[in-house]
C-alpha cells in the first residue's frame, strides 16, 4: 500500500506540475498575442506605409520641379515652345512621373508589409520561448520591446535609400530634341534631308 500510495502521489504531483506548466504557457502566449494583436499596431503598419510613400513622393516631386525647369529652359533655348517636341517631352515627363508615383506607393506598401512580417517572426519566437518556460511577465515585456525595435528598424530601413532618378532619360531626350531641331533647320536650308529625330526609341525607364 505504501508503495502504491507513493506512486499515486508522484503521479498526481507530476500531473500538477504539467498543469501548471501548461497554464504558464497559456498565460504567456495570451500576453504575447494580446500585445501583437493590439489594433494600434495595425495602425502602425498603415502609418509606416503612408510615411514611406510620402518620403519617396517628396523626392519625386523635387525631381519633377527640377526637370520641369530644365525642360522649359531647353525648349525655350531651342525655339521649340508650343511645338510637337514640347508635346512629346511633356507626355514622356507625365508618364515618368506617374511611374514614379506608383513606385513610391509600392515602396510604402512594401515597408508596411515588411514590418508586419517582422512582427510575426518576433511573435513566433516569443511563443516558442513561452513553450520553453518564459513567464507571462517577461513575455509581455519582451513582446513590447520587440514591437519597439521592429518599428525603429522598419522606419530606418524604409527611408534608407534614395528614390533614384525618375527622369533619368531626359538628358538624352534633350539632346534628341536638339538633334531634331538641327535636322529640321538643315532641311529648311537645303543642307540635308529631313527626318524626325525625336521619338525613335527612348523606352520609359522601368522600376
Amino acid at each position: 500500500m505504501g508503495m502504491c500510495g507513493g506512486s499515486n502521489n508522484a503521479a498526481k504531483q507530476a500531473q500538477a506540475n504539467e498543469d501548471a506548466r501548461n497554464r504558464q504557457i497559456a498565460d504567456s502566449t495570451a500576453q504575447i498575442n494580446a500585445i501583437f494583436d493590439n489594433p494600434a499596431r495595425t495602425g502602425a503598419y498603415d502609418q509606416l506605409a503612408s510615411d514611406t510613400t510620402k518620403y519617396y513622393t517628396d523626392q519625386l516631386n523635387r525631381q519633377k520641379a527640377i526637370n520641369d525647369r530644365q525642360l522649359k529652359f531647353t525648349l525655350a533655348r531651342g525655339g521649340q515652345v508650343g511645338g510637337s517636341v514640347q508635346s512629346d517631352l511633356g507626355a514622356r515627363a507625365g508618364r515618368d512621373y506617374l511611374n514614379g508615383v506608383l513606385e513610391a506607393t509600392r515602396r510604402g506598401n512594401a515597408a508596411g508589409a515588411a514590418l508586419r512580417s517582422q512582427d510575426e517572426q518576433s511573435r513566433a519566437n516569443l511563443i516558442a520561448a513561452a513553450q520553453g518556460g518564459l513567464d507571462a511577465t517577461s513575455a509581455a515585456s519582451q513582446a513590447a520591446g520587440a514591437l519597439r525595435t521592429n518599428l525603429q528598424s522598419g522606419q530606418a530601413g524604409a527611408t534608407a535609400n534614395a528614390f533614384g532618378d525618375a527622369f533619368g532619360d531626359f538628358a538624352n531626350i534633350y539632346q534628341r530634341s536638339q538633334d531634331a531641331k538641327a535636322l529640321r533647320d538643315g532641311y529648311a536650308t537645303g543642307a540635308g534631308l529631313y527626318q524626325p529625330g525625336f521619338g525613335a526609341g527612348g523606352v520609359p525607364r522601368g522600376y
